[in-house]
């Protein structure tokens, strides 16, 4: 990544609101450009299949415009709109990241064991997430190239082009990822939570030893990380050990499980301040935690004498449910009148279902508010 500024906005304006720059990359699916918000300033990704491209193609455009608009994490970018413009090219409008990606970073340096520790923790968060939604998602392409990394140490994964749903009859038999970081049963359509946590772990392993993981010393199948990484701590080196194990019923099947095991490693990178070293450890216990203690909600009216506040918190309990019912079923009607409105004009995009689908979304942020009120309404206070 240069340190000059790309070129300046100047192409087609979509949907009334981003102006297309120039393109970032081309893949065999889709290609990528930079583009401006005009109202805002803010810099956005533009996605863009064209209907040529393939069936399989536009089914992959779809299913990656499904599954994020369904994600809420800081560290996966938000699907902004998704569009035909003009006819026959389909655009999906997301987030920008802030900062470079891995792939950039290590072309200039080598991360060190503390780096690679604070990197795997958080991408372990990101996973924790996907896998513990309902379906699990699995992305698929996990390398770093696809993992963006801020000044402030904030990682975020990219490009959900290959994402599947990890479903019990499995994703398919489309052939998803990139060779030397995809696990073995890709090669199969497989994929699951541990497909993610092979990928993250080969991704630790090319940051950490500077080569692809295809050309690291191998012992039959397995990646010989001892003769790759000697001067590796053994317990960050097990770990990876175990996230790159060939086998998947051997390998651990949630990212929790990975948590766990860094967080009991015996060794810690050597001369590692105290407050990093502390914020790694709390990293740590919030990806290991129990589900329902990833994000705990903060009670409201501590403190307040009974039964007064138990009153209170009735009344915001039943304020929450009635929004959360509220906003779920305005955006399920205005998506439903949305996608009347495409078949009637035969699926071409109009200014009523983009307004229908702008605002939906909006209606959903508003729906988790609600959803978050309510969970602050029956918190028990922790002692």
């Amino acid at each position: 990544m240069t340190a000059s500024r790309p070129p300046r906005p100047d192409g087609p304006l979509l949907g009334g609101r981003w102006r297309l720059g120039p393109r970032l990359g081309r893949g065999a699916q889709a290609e990528t450009y930079l583009a401006t918000e005009v109202a805002r300033r803010a810099e956005v990704v533009v996605k863009r299949v064209r209907l040529g491209a393939g069936w399989k193609s536009f089914e992959l455009h779809e299913r990656e415009a499904k599954v994020l608009g369904q994600l809420r994490h800081p560290g996966v970018p938000r699907l902004l709109a998704a569009l035909e413009e003009p006819p026959g090219v389909f655009n999906l409008v997301m987030q920008r990241m802030p900062g470079e990606d891995l792939r950039e970073v290590s072309k200039r340096r080598r991360l060190g064991e503390r780096e690679l520790r604070d990197v795997l923790v958080r991408g372990l968060e990101i996973l924790d997430y996907l896998a513990t939604r309902s379906p699990p998602v699995v992305h698929r392409d996990i390398k770093p190239s696809n993992l963006v990394l801020d000044g402030d140490g904030a990682l975020a994964l990219v490009d959900f082009g290959g994402v599947a749903d990890a479903r019990p009859e499995g994703a398919g038999s489309t052939l998803v990822g990139t060779y030397g970081y995809m696990a073995p049963e890709q090669l199969h359509g497989q994929a699951t939570a541990a497909t993610d946590l092979y990928a993250l772990g080969a991704t630790i392993v090319a940051l950490a030893g500077g080569i692809e993981p295809e050309d690291v010393p191998r012992k039959g199948l397995k990646m010989d990380l001892a003769r790759h990484l000697p001067a590796m701590s053994p317990g960050l080196r097990s770990v990876l050990e175990a996230m790159v194990e060939p086998d998947p019923d051997r390998r651990p099947q949630r990212p929790r499980e990975v948590a766990a095991m860094l967080a009991k490693a015996s060794d810690r990178p050597p001369a590692a301040p105290a407050a990093d070293a502390e914020r790694a450890r709390e990293t740590v216990a919030v990806v290991a935690a129990p589900p329902r203690a990833l994000a705990p909600a903060r009670p409201i009216f501590v403190g307040m004498p009974e039964p007064l506040g138990a009153l209170l918190r009735l009344s915001v309990l039943g304020v929450a449910l009635g929004g959360w019912v509220g906003m779920a079923l305005t955006a399920w009607t205005l998506r439903a009148i949305g996608w009347t409105v495409g078949l009637v004009s035969g699926g071409k995009t109009s200014p009523v279902r983009r307004a229908t689908g702008d605002v939906a979304g909006v209606l959903v942020d508003g729906r988790d508010g609600f959803a978050e009120l309510a969970r602050r309404a029956v918190a028990r206070r922790r002692r």
